[in-house]
């Protein structure tokens, strides 16, 4: 593997995540709201709905990996339930044109359907495990949590999602880039990259997997890409100046700000 771009020894943050790396290339005001100022932005509804099916679904894995039968459908959904309920409650929480009650009832139909259809066949052997990518001279590094790590060598990731995802979302997504860089460098490579999708925004809810993998050329060009949004990350934060999601450059450019809380920004879009 061949390193063409110099790594800033220092960040304006003490570490990166794959959702900061995302929003940065979305939205370097919005990032720099977040990791910089540390302002608080109330998570969508939508937000919740992933994170409440994905740790129902982590206990059910967690039970299996222990030895046990892991959970009933109806125990998920319980499970679900408690965790939509328990974060709605504590939680500021922007539903934007939501109702609460529509989207819990939309995500359970569709966690329903991927626990009923696909999980039984799962053999998981680890969930919700922190990996750490470090570079030699730097001060920082990048952090995450694999979903979910199956016997045959497979990562996967739980995603509560509106639409179907395509094939050409998953091969662009930089999440199965990262996770397989993680394995890779842990001297486990992953043979290949699921998305457990469970589609709750159309009129039949469903669930399926949608799989990608990543050649060895594709991998080694990872360094060089998070070595370049960081170098851009320093030079805004040295100069002060950041810019908003820019229409027409990056995917649903508009979906950025239509969910984004910071409604005074300068930059929001229409």
């Amino acid at each position: 593997m061949s390193i063409t771009v110099d790594p800033p020894a220092l960040l304006p943050v003490d570490h990166l995540s794959i959702s900061s790396l995302k929003l940065f290339q979305q939205c370097p005001e919005r990032w720099r709201r977040r990791y910089i100022d540390r302002v608080y932005e109330p998570p969508s509804g939508k937000m919740i709905l992933g994170s409440a099916a994905g740790a129902a679904e982590a206990q059910h894995y967690g039970r299996i990996i222990e030895g046990s039968e892991g959970m009933s459908t109806e125990e998920v959904l319980d499970e679900f339930s408690t965790e939509w309920e328990d974060r709605i409650g504590r939680e500021e929480v922007d539903f934007g044109r939501d109702t609460p009650g529509e989207l819990k009832d939309s995500a359970a139909a569709a966690l329903k359907v991927y626990h009923t259809v696909y999980a039984p066949s799962v053999q998981p052997v680890s969930v919700e495990r922190e990996f750490r990518i470090a570079w030699p001279g730097v001060d920082w590094d990048l952090i995450g949590f694999l979903d979910l790590e199956e016997a045959d060598g497979t990562v996967g990731d739980l995603k509560m999602k509106g639409r179907r995802m395509s094939a050409s979302d998953a091969h662009a997504d930089l999440q199965p880039t990262t996770y397989m860089v993680a394995r890779r460098a842990e001297g486990n490579p992953a043979s290949r990259f699921d998305f457990h999708t469970m589609i709750r925004g159309i009129k039949q809810p469903t669930a399926e997997i949608v799989a990608t993998t990543r050649s060895d050329a594709q991998l080694d060009a990872f360094t060089d890409r998070v070595f370049a949004v960081a170098a851009e990350m320093v030079w805004r934060a040295e100069n002060d100046l950041w810019v908003g999601a820019a229409p027409g450059i990056f995917k649903a450019a508009s979906d950025v700000c239509s969910g984004c809380g910071f409604l005074d920004c300068k930059w929001r879009l229409a």
